[in-house]
This record gives C-alpha cells, structure tokens and sequence, in this order.
C-alpha cells in the first residue's frame, strides 16, 4: 500500500532517488530496530556476539570507544559503529539482531515479531520499491512475485530437512541482495550439488552424480541436459572468474538464481 509521503509525492511529480530513500529507510531502522537493541538490558551480550559474527574484535571495539575515558564507567559502542550507517550493512545487522532472538528464550518471540513490524513498517514507508523483502529474519531480493514465491519461498520452506542446501540457497540470496554475483553462483551451485548429495547418500561431485539422479528420480534425459549446462555455466564461471568478475550481468545471476530454485523445486517434489 502506498503511504501518505508517497501519494502526495506522486499527485505532485515529485520524485526520489533509490539512494535517498535507501538512506531514509537506515534512519527508520536505526530509530526503531537499533535503538530497541541499543537500549535493551542484553545488549553487551548483543553487541559481542553480532561482533563475532562478523569477524569483529568487540574488546578493540570497546576499548577504542573508551580511549579517554580514566574515571567514568565503560560505555559499549553503538551499533551504528558497525553499520555506519551503511544500507548492506544496516541489512546486514537487522538480520542478525532478528538471528539474536530466534533462541528458544521466554520472551524472544515477542521481540522478533516486533523487529519484524518495524522492519515491515520501514519498508511500507518506503516512497520507491527497494527491492527487497522481509521474510523470516533475512532480507531477500524482490523479483517477479509469482516467480518468488514458486522459486525463492516455496524452495525453502521445501528445503527444512536438508538444512546445509538450505543454508547455500539462503546465502546465494543474500549475496545477490548485496551484489556479490559471484558469490551466488557459487553458493547456488553448492546448495544444489548438497541437495544431490543428500538426496543419493554420497559425497560425489555433482558432475559426477547427474546420471545417478536422473535415473533415481526417473526423469528424461532432457533433464540430464538441463543439469549439464547448469553445471558447465558454473564450472566454467569459476575458470574464468577473475576476467568475469566485473563484467557480470546481473540478470544473467539472477536467471541462474532462479534455476537454482526450479531445480531444488523438481528434486524435492519428485523425491
């Protein structure tokens, strides 16, 4: 639904740039969602731990905050040290903050359904589409809906038993969302060679277990052609990944992400 903001700015031809409105729904994030972590009784335990997952040394980060500071009590540095205001990285820690909260602790489910408001809220006040979605704690990239939901929702939720498959195809979706394209053809390719491993009970690469597949799940051997070049395309990127890098095209990753989903789709469904 369009907010307010937006109406007016469309009945009058105003229009915003995506990188202002980027940089609107950061300062929404960090009046709500950052503020909530900021002030929370947990937060030292907070701050360290999202620190550890993202390879940051919290006592560095504590100690240089305090540089100075010879009488008064240890201050903790705010999250924003971390996202410094940065879209990615505001992404990044509301996803984990969310991550934070999914232990099985009394009254950990009120808190991530609130996170999960104001980010929802954050983006509805969005006057441009930034592409993204909020689904279950992570960020996703928007697409075509019908083709979200048959090829990016539906796969994972598919995918519960097979929690490594799970995790590439997650990570591949989140490195489109940050513009890594390499980076999800990679994880896209693991997460299907995973599935296939998983799927027939060994550690073969998934080159070498195309033919075993088709023949277990019984599909035609046109299938074993679409598993060929899904193979070739990414054997043939990681070759030739230092040339391709830069010159990726990002429609071209984000087809290949899609393949990805329809095939993790067919194994599961067939199976």
């Amino acid at each position: 639904m369009t907010n307010l903001v937006g109406k007016f700015h469309k009945l009058f031809g105003f229009t915003e740039s995506l990188e202002s409105e980027q940089i609107k729904f950061v300062n929404r994030i960090n009046t709500t969602v950052i503020n909530f972590a900021e002030t929370y009784h947990e937060y030292k335990s907070i701050f360290e731990i999202l620190c550890y997952w993202l390879g940051e040394n919290p006592k560095d980060r504590i100690r240089s905050a305090n540089r100075g500071n010879f009488y008064g009590d240890t201050s903790m540095p705010g999250l924003r040290s971390l996202t410094n205001d940065n879209y990615n990285q505001t992404l990044k820690i509301t996803s984990l903050l969310f991550k934070y909260f999914s232990e099985d602790k009394y009254g950990y489910e009120e808190k991530r359904e609130v996170i999960s408001e104001w980010v929802e809220t954050a983006l509805s006040n969005s006057n441009l589409d930034l592409g993204i979605e909020w689904k279950e704690g992570m960020f996703y990239p928007k697409g075509a809906d019908l083709l979200d939901k048959k090829l990016i929702e539906d796969p994972l939720g598919w995918l519960g038993n097979f929690s490594d498959t799970k995790s590439d195809y997650k990570k591949a979706l989140s490195c489109f969302l940050k513009k890594e394209y390499p980076e999800v053809i990679d994880h896209s390719y693991l997460a299907i060679e995973g599935l296939v491993r998983s799927v027939l009970k060994n550690k073969k690469t998934l080159d070498n277990n195309k033919k075993e597949l088709i023949s277990k799940l019984k599909l035609s051997q046109q299938w074993k052609s679409f598993l060929d070049k899904f193979t070739d395309y990414a054997n043939d990127f990681k070759r030739h990944a230092s040339a391709n890098r830069n010159n990726i095209n990002p429609k071209e990753v984000e087809a290949f992400m899609y393949l990805t989903g329809l095939l993790i789709r067919l194994i599961i469904s067939v199976k």
